[in-house]
C-alpha cells in the first residue's frame, strides 16, 4: 500500500508544482516561437526562389514559363520540407525527445520497407530526371512508351516526382508513373512540319498545277501566324490511273503541326475550286459515264 501511494504521490507531485507549469508554458511559448519563425523563413524563401526563376527567364532571354512554374513549385516544396523538418527536429529536442533514437529507428524502418518500395523510388528518381533535364514542361504536347508499347499521348497537365498527368485529345486525362517512361517524344519543342498529300486528277498539266499551288501557298503566312515560312510543294509523291498526289509541307511553330495541316487541306482544297482543276474520278466512274454518252 504504501508503494502505490509513493507511486501515486510521484505522479501527482508534479502536477501540483507551479515550476511545472512554468518550465510547460515557456516550452510552449518557445514551440510556438519557432513555428512563427519557420513560417516567416519559408514565405521569404518561396519569394527568393520566385524572383531568381524570373531573374534568370529574362536575362537569357528565353520563354520557358511553364518549366520554370514547374521547377519553383518543386524547389519551393523541397525547401520547405527541410525548413520544417529542422523545426520539428529542434522543438523535440526542446522537449527532451532524442532525435538521434528517432532516426535510427527510422532507418531501420525505412530499410525494411525499401525492399517493398522499389517501384516508387525509381518514379522519384525518374521525375527528377524529366524536371531537372527538362524533357518536358507543362502544356506540351508529347507522346509516352513504355518499351516501345504507346501509353498515353496528349497535353502535359501536370508534372511530379512520382507521376505525371497527361490530357489526350480526346479529354481522357491519364496518370503516369515516371518510372513506366521508357521512350518520350515531344512535339513542342522545336518546329513543326506539316505534312499533307493533295489528290489531283491524272488529265492535268502537274507543272501548272504545281506553280499555282505555290504562288497561293506564299500567302499563307499572312493569313495564319503558326506558320514560319510560306508551305512549298515538295513534287509528286505517288500517282495511279486516276490522280496524282502532290506533297505539300509548311513548317510551323512548335506544337502546331496538325493545326497546320488542317488549314492547309482546307485554304488548298478551295484554291483548286476556284482554279477550275480537276479534282480526281475513279477510273471505273470515268469508262461508265463514256459508255454513257456513246448510247446517247
Amino acid at each position: 500500500m504504501n508503494q502505490l501511494e509513493a507511486v501515486l504521490k510521484s505522479m501527482v507531485q508534479p502536477l501540483l508544482d507551479p515550476e511545472t507549469y512554468s518550465n510547460l508554458l515557456t516550452k510552449l511559448i518557445i514551440v510556438l516561437l519557432y513555428v512563427l519563425v519557420a513560417f516567416i523563413v519559408v514565405r521569404i524563401l518561396n519569394k527568393v526562389i520566385t524572383q531568381f526563376f524570373k531573374v534568370n527567364n529574362r536575362s537569357a532571354k528565353t520563354n520557358r514559363a511553364k518549366r520554370s512554374k514547374t521547377l519553383i513549385t518543386l524547389v519551393q516544396n523541397v525547401v520547405g520540407y527541410i525548413v520544417w523538418f529542422i523545426t520539428l527536429t529542434t522543438v523535440l529536442s526542446k522537449f527532451g525527445i532524442s532525435v538521434e533514437s528517432i532516426l535510427a529507428g527510422a532507418g531501420v524502418v525505412g530499410l525494411a520497407i525499401g525492399f517493398g518500395a522499389q517501384t516508387l523510388v525509381k518514379d522519384v528518381i525518374t521525375g527528377f530526371f524529366i524536371i531537372f533535364e527538362n524533357q518536358f514542361d507543362v502544356g506540351d504536347y508529347v507522346s509516352i512508351k513504355n518499351n516501345s508499347a504507346p501509353i498515353a499521348e496528349g497535353t502535359v497537365k501536370s508534372i511530379g516526382l512520382r507521376s505525371t498527368r497527361i490530357l489526350s485529345f480526346t479529354g481522357e486525362l491519364s496518370i503516369i508513373p515516371n518510372g513506366t517512361m521508357s521512350e518520350v517524344t515531344n512535339f513542342s519543342v522545336t518546329n513543326g512540319v506539316s505534312i499533307i498529300d493533295i489528290p489531283v486528277s491524272i488529265h492535268e498539266k502537274i507543272d501548272d498545277v504545281e506553280k499555282k499551288m505555290n504562288l497561293f501557298l506564299k500567302t499563307i503566312p499572312k493569313k495564319y501566324d503558326i506558320f514560319i515560312e510560306p508551305p512549298e510543294v515538295l513534287g509528286v509523291d505517288k500517282f495511279n490511273s486516276y490522280e496524282v498526289m502532290i506533297r505539300v509541307a509548311g513548317e510551323t511553330l512548335p506544337g502546331e503541326s496538325f493545326g497546320g495541316s488542317r488549314i492547309l487541306r482546307r485554304e488548298l482544297k478551295e484554291f483548286l475550286q476556284s482554279e477550275g482543276i480537276e479534282a480526281p474520278m475513279p477510273t471505273l466512274v470515268q469508262l461508265y459515264q463514256e459508255q454513257q454518252n456513246k448510247e446517247a
